[in-house]
């Protein structure tokens, strides 16, 4: 009988197979807190109360880790079942923490406070990639990978089409819809390289920008929950989870029949909202 270590094993080749995005992370919480206890166990004489007391030890330190473990668990145990390894998964059943959402967005003063020390440092050389990464993620709601992967053969008109992105399991692309000020803003890079941005992440730069705003609590994605927020205020939510590129199975009807035209609208009446909050000729 095969254990969890080489179960996991064909677990992280399914992942691959299906080009899941997490891989590395889920690969991380397994190996330092899954496998030094439960690894080299034939996974049929794992019982429920082993994971159970796995799942308690963890939760007293971490509770969303332990919740994360007990779900990459719950996920190995599939497996298994489905290559008639096992019959049962003994992890079901077991309750998770419960966690809390959290819940944070600019407000519009803390906007302009942004907007104000994103213009100290545009026209610095070293920080005018983070600015303008940080203002795309602002005016598009788009995930900071969305971004970061976007390649200037990826600008399409007033659209980025990137093929590469967290849902790309579905089969489609993802089409972020650029404002005009986001189109300005993408202009005015240098075509440096393959990539518009050209750097995995402004996180250095948002960290100064959100300490100098007093804004510490503030994460970077944050900003695409500031953005939905921003969004209800001028469309729809089927509307806003179309321009976000929500694929979540309870809601993906009613994002199928947006049409291209309307999205482009959704998005202008977006981002003339969020501009009308900023001064828009501090921006560039």
């Amino acid at each position: 009988m095969k254990t969890l270590d080489e179960v996991f094993d064909l677990y992280v080749k399914d992942l691959k197979r299906r080009k899941a995005k997490t891989i590395d992370s889920i690969q991380a919480v397994y190996q330092k807190n899954i496998s030094p206890v439960l690894g080299d166990k034939p996974i049929d004489t794992i019982i429920r109360g082993d994971i159970a007391s796995l799942h308690f030890d963890i939760s007293e330190r971490a509770p969303s880790l332990a919740n994360k473990c007990l779900s990459i668990i719950k996920a190995v145990y599939n497996l298994a079942i489905t290559l008639s390894l096992t019959e049962i998964n003994p992890s079901s059943n077991i309750p998770k923490n419960r966690e809390n959402k959290r819940k944070r967005y600019l407000t519009n003063d803390e906007l302009i406070a942004l907007t104000d020390e994103l213009n100290k440092l545009k026209d610095i050389p070293l920080y005018q990639k983070s600015v303008a990464f940080i203002w795309l993620l602002i005016l598009t709601g788009a995930r900071k990978g969305e971004i970061a992967k976007a390649k200037w053969s990826d600008l399409v008109g007033n659209t980025l089409v990137i093929k590469d992105h967290k849902t790309d399991r579905y089969g489609e692309d993802r089409i972020i819809h650029l404002t005009p000020m986001a189109i300005d803003i993408i202009n005015n890079l240098n075509k440096d390289g393959e990539y518009i941005i050209g750097i995995k992440t402004p996180r250095r730069t948002w960290e100064t920008v959100k300490k100098a705003v007093g804004i510490e609590d503030m994460r970077m994605h944050d900003i695409r929950h500031s953005y939905a927020s921003w969004s209800l205020q001028k469309i729809s939510l089927a509307e806003v989870g179309g321009l976000l590129g929500h694929r979540d199975q309870a809601t993906t009807q009613r994002y199928a029949h947006i049409h291209q035209d309307k999205a482009i609208e959704s998005a202008n009446r977006v981002g003339n909202h969020i501009e009308s909050i900023i001064n828009t000729d501090k921006v560039l």
